[in-house]
């Protein structure tokens, strides 16, 4: 099949960096932005996937702006968890509780029915894909989004471990798609829920080697004398995420070009909707840095769409095609 190209956005509120985790008056001004993304997105045929939380579901002006783009099937709506700020509330006074995966179970079924609901009423259909707030999702998480209806996941950010702040361990996860029965990090080729990965690998072709030099580097005198941040400025080792939060153009289509080279049948960027607007997040602080952002997002729309012909589409349409009978999944780890 021809690989497909996949924009996701974590459509949410502002000032989540700073150990701040509000459960009432969020902004969500970020979203007014939203519109000329979007023209970009038209201007190469992209259609992304917007995974919304609840504080911009509660807000009028932003389902307003949302579900104009929805109804002219430019976009997907997505859901997205944030623990802290979706009903039912509870006290979030250990940090850890800001990942939903260490939430009770019937807490953590509880959260995704109200926002599940709560989409399907502000927007007239009911979402069928994920991403967990902060990446917290584990296998209860996966067997209630099954349990729901959802038929995309894309929680997992490969080659990554969150367990230092009491998330999830994503270090031996796929780093292509796969399908999920009932545990997260585990392919099963009968699973009824499709995991679409957060692109992450490296500048080398090898990405299971390159991991393992890179915690190699992040040991002992290795780890004192900063070797990893070496090797990353002379370009001999580098950790690239497909997001113009955190890599330049031209590192996001070197990744790109490796994944394409593996087989992989999609590529997956994400970024989150306050870096539409300055200030709001700390990837995008100025209106300079805006404009940077802007072009790395141009570019690498270039680059997979222009250059590389991919299909683009929403997550939901790339799991349709691979129901169709002419397209098969397979997992490279």
């Amino acid at each position: 099949m021809t690989p497909w190209f996949l924009v996701t956005v974590d459509t949410e509120e502002e000032g989540l960096w700073g150990g701040r985790y509000a459960s009432h008056g969020n902004s969500v001004r970020n979203i007014q932005q939203v519109p000329l993304f979007q023209q970009l997105c038209d201007h190469w045929g992209v259609r992304p996937t917007y995974l919304v939380d609840a504080p911009v579901v509660e807000d009028k002006t932003a389902v307003a702006i949302l579900r104009r783009i929805a109804e002219q099937e430019r976009c997907e709506i997505g859901a997205h968890v944030h623990p802290w700020c979706n009903p039912p509330l509870t006290e979030c006074s250990d940090p850890r509780d800001t990942y939903l995966c260490n939430l009770p179970d019937e807490l953590q079924r509880e959260k995704l029915a109200w926002l599940t609901e709560r989409i399907a009423d502000r927007f007239g259909r009911r979402p069928t894909s994920f991403r967990a707030g902060r990446y917290g999702l584990d296998d209860t998480g996966a067997r209630l989004l099954i349990e729901f209806g959802y038929t995309v996941d894309s929680s997992v950010i490969p080659f990554t471990d969150y367990s230092h702040d009491g998330g999830p361990d994503f270090t031996d996860a796929p780093h292509q798609p796969y399908r999920i029965d009932s545990e997260l990090c585990r392919p099963s080729a009968r699973g009824l829920l499709l995991e679409l990965p957060v692109s992450v690998g490296y500048n080398w072709r090898d990405f299971r080697r390159a991991d393992r030099w890179f915690r190699f580097c992040q040991y002992g005198i290795r780890r004192t004398l900063h070797l990893e941040g070496l090797l990353n400025r002379l370009g001999v080792l580098q950790r690239i995420k497909l997001s113009p939060e955190q890599a330049t153009a031209a590192q996001m289509n070197v990744l790109v070009d490796r994944l394409l080279q593996q087989g992989s049948p999609a590529v997956v960027l994400m970024f989150h909707s306050s870096s539409l607007l300055p200030g709001a997040s700390p990837y995008v602080r100025n209106d300079t840095e805006l404009q940077e952002f802007w072009r790395k997002l141009e570019e690498t729309f270039r680059h997979c769409v222009h250059r590389r012909g991919m299909r683009t589409g929403t997550l939901r349409e790339f799991e349709s095609a691979l129901r169709a009978p002419s397209d098969t999944l397979s997992t490279v780890r």
